[in-house]
């Protein structure tokens, strides 16, 4: 089949789907949900609904936290005002990669889409992204590789093994029905003719679908899925990290993001903003208090702290930046906690608060540590007992549990082991969740300041008491401290249960929906509220979601006469469906 049909074929599909584009955003707002949130991977995803209909296109940065540009490009996107056509943007798929500035922590996010895993929090922020490509009818995924690919080898950082200044593509015509070939050389010919020869785009077909490709790893990437498994064209803009400019690299990438919008059939304006602006923007950024105390970009603060007291950390208002880069605060002992999503307890000592902004440090915080005893604190602190008593946090709220006692929990659930009540404070207290391996890379039985999701399917199956008929499952905390008497407590959680669905209709009268797994339940056409539900856990651990689309407590429902709405509730922390039901009208 030749090139100009292949387009044609292609164009035609996309009238098609800005068909089924624009229905999918009827009734939408242009809004932003973020699927985990309260977790230490929330993922923010940016619906913007376009003034005409149009297809509905993804684009997604941040997969991996050392590709910077891919990620500000990404955020830039989300102030755009869409003339035609709708977009999802995800600017920072993979936050803790961009806190800590790396590739991965556990595995590569874009290399866990050719199955649905469930090892690590990269697999849950995976399941989102492809639940989310279903809402989508193309998709652009943005990068920063090194070096600069050639076809053909010139020297160590031009060669077909670089990835860096080029438009990636899977296969030149997928299904003869979606030629990529030609979206991205169209793309091309706008952009380099701006661009010196050195630092010019090109494309880079890596071949994915052939039996002797040279990249077989990609079968497992995010744009072979989005071709393969949604049937949507994909490809990736890959500027170099061997370009130190980082504000012309962002410019670059997204004029080619731009372009290649336009060839999918979405019209839109940028936002103003500087080269200048771009290249200092983490740096700028602060709206942060730490026990009420302002935190200032460049300057150093001291922090005064009782043992036995907590650190909380809040932020002021939205941010105002268009680069809206993404806060963190971590202890100097704990590195991989952001308390920014989860309270500390001070119960050992450390030295100070690094205070991040996307992976760059804006200032450090000393701990000044004051005499105060435990038992001083406040009315709310336990006694001490001849048992040891365990603290943790269970979603995001103080729990102290004896020696020898047990955590009530629902699946799910959210646990950070803080460690023992009444300790010495000079070392942290070496806590083993049994069956729960949180550095993969370096099991040391430390688990302490760990982020923990009650969800047995990811547990060591032998450490894990599960009851015959499924009702419940306990785990054991031990304390496994170097000088210290061993103790433990058990941890145990039963499944989600869900009695009752609330909604509010046009009225504000409550409409109480009995919840029937794989139900129906008949209610007057209109226009509804997500109100709560009855259960036995929290309302913010379930997500209901309908078709491709988040469906966030507190905002609107609607359906049309004659029509019926599947809605599906799922656990908040993993994204698994707990049970659905349709919603029919009268």
């Amino acid at each position: 089949m030749k090139p100009t049909r292949c387009h044609t074929l292609c164009l035609s599909l996309l009238l098609v789907m800005a068909l089924a584009g624009a229905q999918a955003f009827a009734g939408d707002l242009s809004r932003q949900h973020t699927f985990f949130s309260g977790t230490q991977y929330p993922l923010t995803v940016h619906f913007i609904q376009g003034t005409e209909p149009g297809p509905t296109v993804m684009v997604q940065g941040g997969i991996q936290g050392d590709e910077v540009s891919g990620y500000l490009t990404a955020q830039i996107l989300t102030h755009a005002e869409v003339s035609r056509g709708n977009l999802i943007v995800i600017p920072r798929a993979n936050v803790p990669t961009v806190l800590a500035a790396k590739r991965q922590i556990n595995v590569d996010l874009n290399r866990r889409f050719d199955q649905d895993y469930d090892t690590f929090f990269e697999d849950r922020l995976a399941r989102v992204i492809s639940f989310l490509l279903k809402r989508s009818d193309a998709f652009v995924h943005l990068h920063e590789g090194s070096g600069f690919y050639h076809p053909t080898y010139v020297d160590d950082l031009r060669n077909p093994r670089r990835y860096g200044q080029s438009i990636i593509i899977d296969t030149p015509i997928f299904e003869g029905r979606i030629n990529l070939a030609e979206v991205a050389t169209s793309v091309l010919g706008k952009l380099n003719h701006s661009i010196v020869p050195a630092y010019q785009f090109k494309l880079f077909n890596t071949n994915t679908f052939a039996n002797n490709t040279t990249h077989p790893e990609q079968r497992k990437s995010l744009t072979f899925h989005a071709l393969s498994s949604a049937g949507i064209p994909a490809l990736a803009i890959e500027v170099s990290k061997n370009i130190r400019q980082l504000g012309w690299k962002v410019l670059q990438q997204l004029r080619a993001t731009e372009l290649t919008l336009e060839q999918y059939g979405v019209e839109l304006r940028l936002p103003e903003f500087t080269e200048q602006e771009i290249d200092r923007y983490a740096q700028a950024s602060s709206r942060m208090h730490i026990n009420g105390l302002p935190v200032v970009p460049g300057q150093d603060m001291t922090l005064a702290l009782a043992s036995g007291g907590t650190v909380e950390v809040t932020l002021d208002g939205p941010q105002e930046s268009v680069f809206d880069p993404v806060p963190a605060v971590f202890a100097s002992d704990r590195p991989d906690l952001n308390l920014v999503s989860t309270p500390r307890l001070a119960l050992s000592r450390f030295q100070r608060l690094d205070v991040w902004a996307d992976g760059t440090r804006l200032s450090r915080v000393n701990v000044a540590w004051q005499n105060a005893s435990q038992a001083a604190l406040s009315g709310a602190t336990p006694r001490l007992g001849p048992t040891p008593l365990f603290a943790c946090w269970l979603n995001g709220k103080l729990r102290f549990v004896p020696a020898g006692g047990v955590l009530e929990a629902v699946k799910g659930d959210q646990l950070v082991l803080e460690g023992v009540w009444g300790t010495r404070g000079e070392r942290e207290e070496v806590l083993n969740f049994k069956g729960y391996v949180s550095q993969p890379r370096r099991n040391d039985g430390q688990d302490a300041g760990e982020e923990i999701i009650l969800d047995p399917g990811v547990f060591i199956g032998r450490y894990i008491e599960s009851a015959a008929d499924g009702s419940s499952w306990s785990c054991r905390v031990v304390r496994e401290t170097p000088g210290e008497a061993r103790a433990q407590f058990q941890v145990r959680f039963v499944p989600r249960t869900v009695d009752a669905l609330r909604l509010r209709n046009g009225d504000g009268e409550l409409v109480i929906v009995p919840w029937n797994e794989d139900g129906r339940f008949a209610l007057p056409a209109g226009a509804y509220t997500l109100d709560g539900l009855w259960s036995n856990g929290p309302r913010d651990k379930v997500l209901a979601t309908s078709e491709s689309r988040p469906l966030p407590w507190g905002e609107g429902l609607s359906i049309a006469p004659g029509s019926e709405s599947v809605i599906t509730l799922r656990q908040a922390t993993t994204f698994r469906p707990i049970s659905r039901m349709t919603l029919a009208a009268e």
